[in-house]
């Protein structure tokens, strides 16, 4: 699952030898539902098998952390995002009791501008057009909700899983007890570092 707003190109270059990447397409949240409800209602489109590998990227990593609480996985890959509200930064939990994300012009989220190409460490030439791409096909109403979604999730379920960070990630700060930091590596780094990811998951998968 790839992050918010941010289709299959998330994993343009992720290549794992001899296993299939099953892209998990976002659906059309309900009003006012939360991470939690719209995570169930997507799992039971899904229905993945008993024997399956889970993959979250950013916010994808948050409901995959939710798909894991359904059914779990053989094993739980997160990337780039967060297990609980407790690693939320500090910016974004401040920020959320005061319901920013409620009143913050999804139009500054969806630029490509010296801000967001700083806030996701992309610096490529390449990078920087999929970023533009991406965020200016985001949907907006999509955007909203989901940014409310995160600031209301209060998961505090364990949930085992092999966590892939970046040193300098803008969005969500490195947590405690990464299993794998990856050096300079932003929130995009999916894409940015995704050599140096596909050989962890290659590693883990054999």
């Amino acid at each position: 699952m790839s992050g918010l707003g941010v289709d299959k190109r998330a994993f343009q270059n992720i290549h794992l030898n001899n296993n299939e990447l099953i892209h998990i397409e976002w659906i059309t949240p309900l009003v006012n539902e939360s991470l939690v409800q719209y995570a169930k209602r997507l799992f039971e489109q899904i229905q993945p098998e008993d024997d399956y590998y889970l993959i979250g990227v950013s916010f994808g990593g948050m409901i995959a952390t939710e798909f894991a609480k359904i059914k779990t996985p053989k094993k739980l890959f997160l990337i780039s995002t967060i297990k609980g509200k407790k690693e939320l930064s500090g910016l974004y939990k401040y920020g959320s009791k005061l319901n920013i994300q409620r009143i913050l012009p999804t139009r500054i989220m969806r630029t490509a501008n010296p801000f967001t190409r700083y806030l996701f460490g992309v610096k490529l030439p390449a990078d920087k057009l999929l970023l533009k791409t991406v965020l200016k096909e985001t949907n907006p109403s999509f955007l909203k909700w989901a940014l409310n979604a995160i600031a209301n999730w209060e998961n505090i379920t364990p949930i085992e899983g092999i966590t892939i960070h970046g040193s300098k990630d803008k969005v969500f700060p490195l947590p405690e007890n990464t299993n794998y930091v990856i050096e300079n590596g932003g929130h995009f780094m999916v894409v940015t570092q995704g050599k140096e990811i596909s050989a962890i998951l290659e590693k883990e998968l054999d």
